[in-house]
């Protein structure tokens, strides 16, 4: 089978190319080997409907953290792996996953390890989540692996559930202010306004304001909204370029209150994602390339692969954390455990603090935006009254 892929090299240039080879996970060890760090591997050819399936039937981390949870209940009972993925397979209702399951069965039954039957679908099975599975067979501790996976999996499922929850409310807000000033141009102030064109006043400068605004709105809709798609398009473009990823990841980070949530989101992935792999026996340099390829902002991203470059050199992993990227606190902890051989607990303890610290940041986030908004909303409603009141007291009062 061939593989089209995506990757970048130590210094951030991208790579793109294609690999012959009889499985995913055979075909991102060959990017590897020369020293290119994987953004994306797919399968060549794929069907022209397929991402219309993995839409209407992806497969949610809730069900990834059932069924490694039920598979790893089977394994520690002494079931054969491809009869115990029998089982999840014959329960399921998502097609995707049930299909899956099906040849993943096949392909341990032919032989197949079940690492090198996950691999062959990356869209189910995270690159973290296959190579956890491929450690604990090497240690004969596939159970207990699998066991950890489900918790970290539920740990992370509940933790971006909550960030999502806490944020709702002002999204929602936010949204509903813009439909009702597009609602109030378009329709509401057009009416009212047009009582004034016929009277011979002088017009305050709010409500010359207001119906500029409304004009435009009715009027020049479409070049506002040819704007504003050439600004996403312009912004996508260069966000996928190295420069501008890395200047919208320092932008979000400097952002005052949502620049402290994303960091703290970053360290506890990081942490917790570092504990699963240390947890699982896989070796350090190898770890830090797998949390580096899952790591979604650059500047993190880029210090992991500075860090990178130095173990491999020799030098000790928390001395390399010693920036002011990383908090003070993540390079102690580090080596504490380097010290005294127990990073995976230091790992997960510092995962736990950094998502009480999100939890805090966004409980704080919310408090704080609600006064905003609500004087937001204020200047606004006050606004408009003015720019539609002015012109009638002026009516009055010229009579």
């Amino acid at each position: 089978m061939e593989f089209l892929y995506k990757a970048k090299d130590l210094q951030g240039e991208d790579h793109t190319g294609s690999v012959q080879s009889p499985d995913a996970h055979s075909a991102a060890a060959i990017i590897r080997k020369k020293g290119l760090i994987i953004i994306s591997i797919n399968l060549k050819n794929a069907p022209a409907n397929r991402f219309l399936d993995r839409f209407l039937n992806r497969v949610s981390l809730t069900e990834l953290v059932i069924i490694t949870r039920q598979l790893a209940t089977m394994v520690s009972s002494g079931l054969v792996l491809s009869e115990a993925i029998d089982i999840l397979e014959e329960q399921q209702i998502n097609k995707t996953l049930k299909k899956a399951l099906s040849e993943i069965s096949q392909d341990i039954k032919g032989g197949l390890t079940l690492a090198q039957a996950l691999s062959k679908y990356p869209d189910i099975f995270p690159h973290l989540y296959v190579n956890l599975v491929k450690s604990g067979e090497a240690s004969g501790k596939l159970d207990t692996v699998l066991l950890q996976m489900a918790d970290g999996l539920e740990k992370d499922r509940e933790f971006q559930s909550r960030i999502r929850g806490a944020l709702i409310y002002p999204v929602v807000v936010m949204t509903m202010m813009v439909v009702v000033m597009i609602i109030m141009m378009v329709f509401v102030i057009p009416k009212l306004l047009s009582l004034y064109s016929q009277s011979t006043i002088e017009l305050p400068l709010p409500t010359k304001i207001l119906i500029t605004t409304s004009n435009i709105f009715v009027n020049f809709w479409w070049a506002g909204l040819a704007v504003l798609v050439l600004a996403v398009t312009g912004l996508t473009r260069w966000k996928r370029t190295p420069q501008g990823s890395l200047f919208l990841g320092r932008l979000i980070l400097r952002t005052p209150i949502i620049g402290k949530i994303a960091s703290n989101v970053v360290l506890t992935n990081f942490t917790r994602t570092f504990g699963l792999l240390t947890a699982a026996g896989i070796p350090l340099l190898e770890s830090i390339g797998i949390v580096s390829d899952l790591t979604d902002n650059p500047v993190y991203k880029n210090a992991l692969k500075d860090a990178y470059n130095g173990v491999e050199k020799g030098l000790p992993f928390s001395s390399l954390l010693v920036s002011s990227v990383f908090p003070k606190i993540v390079s102690q902890m580090i080596k504490v455990g380097e010290e005294t051989g127990k990073l995976d607990a230091i790992f997960l303890k510092l995962s736990e603090y950094f998502e009480s610290e999100s939890d805090h940041l966004v409980k704080n986030l919310t408090v704080a935006i609600e006064p905003v908004v609500l004087i937001i909303l204020g200047i606004g409603v006050a606004f408009l009254v003015i720019s539609i009141i002015l012109p009638i007291y002026k009516l009055t009062t010229s009579f």
